[in-house]
């Protein structure tokens, strides 16, 4: 599972609040525990991903099936129930669910 931490993104592992000094080997990674000795930017390795700026999220595979009964119980007409799914499956995704979920 992902975790959402609100922390600005850092331009490199010198300004990364989730930097830990380890005693033996330098500066570390809080999040891979992995040795990072490039200062001057992020590796292309880093686990953290921007997350762009949104509203409310909401799970749209349940928000579908929810819709689909209330299709059913009104009986919508075919082509307003297909504009309706339509709309949520062009919805945007925010943060995209990881493996097996």
């Amino acid at each position: 599972m992902g975790v959402y931490i609100n922390i600005e993104m850092p331009k490199s592992c010198g300004f990364c609040r989730l930097r830990h000094a380890d005693t033996f080997h330098g500066d570390a990674c809080s999040i891979t525990i992995g040795l990072w000795c490039e200062f001057q930017k992020r590796p292309d390795n880093c686990p953290l991903v921007p997350v762009p700026p949104y509203g409310r999220l909401v799970d749209a595979d349940k928000l579908t099936e929810e819709i689909q009964l209330f299709i059913k119980e009104n009986m919508l007409s075919r082509d307003d129930a297909r504009e309706l799914l339509e709309t949520i499956d062009d919805a945007p995704t925010i943060i995209l669910a990881e493996e097996g979920e």
